[in-house]
């Protein structure tokens, strides 16, 4: 039972190494042997964990997902809550997310980086950019029709890229502050408008 703990804890002290050198350095730049050497083990113990290095780009997308999926995604299918705590508990866990990670978005820092030289990835990213453009077009569906709420949600995520880039750049958080606005502006245009008698 001590043992199987240990390893379990190997592997996540592996996976977050490994998060945090790739946001850092890139995946390019970090080797097996970083990782060892910052968790304090053998390259051995690190494939044991693993078969090759491509396995913790996998797990680190999982890992981000699983982060929004839990404390965002679910609930903004919640009917239950209004579209303006919606927005506030997207980017509070978008604040959240970049505030605890040093080193930027990984996502974003890997799409740059593996997008064209390591097209087997493009899946992944795909796969978790569908998570917010999905979840932003349910937002913006209860003011505008799908067709429009889907084009908007990825105007949204488009500027969203943009903005956590020149956030990070410039030491602020105002670029990704006016995303939120606007997205706020669009998801309530048709649910504020007055009647027309």
């Amino acid at each position: 039972m001590a043992a199987r703990k240990a390893s379990m804890n190997h592997k996540n002290q592996i996976f977050e190494q490994a998060r945090q050198l790739m946001r850092m350095q890139g995946y390019h730049r970090t080797s097996i042997a970083d990782i060892a050497q910052g968790c304090g083990l053998s390259k051995a113990s690190i494939y044991h964990h693993i078969s090759e290095k491509k396995d913790l780009v996998g797990v680190a997308m999982k890992t981000v997902q699983a982060f929004f999926k839990e404390n965002c995604f679910e609930l903004i299918y919640d009917n239950q809550l209004p579209t303006n705590k919606k927005i506030d508990l997207l980017f509070t866990t978008l604040g959240q997310y970049l505030d605890e990670h040093h080193g930027g978005c990984l996502v974003h820092n890997l799409v740059h980086e593996l997008a064209d030289s390591q097209p087997e990835f493009k899946e992944l990213f795909q796969d978790y950019f569908a998570l917010w453009l999905d979840a932003i077009t349910h937002i913006l569906q209860k003011s505008h029709t799908p067709e429009a709420a889907r084009s908007l949600a990825e105007d949204t995520v488009a500027q969203l890229g943009g903005a956590i880039m020149l956030d990070r750049l410039y030491n602020t958080n105002r670029y990704v502050e006016r995303v939120k606005t606007v997205l706020l502006a669009k998801a309530m245009e048709k649910e504020t408008a007055p009647a027309i008698a």
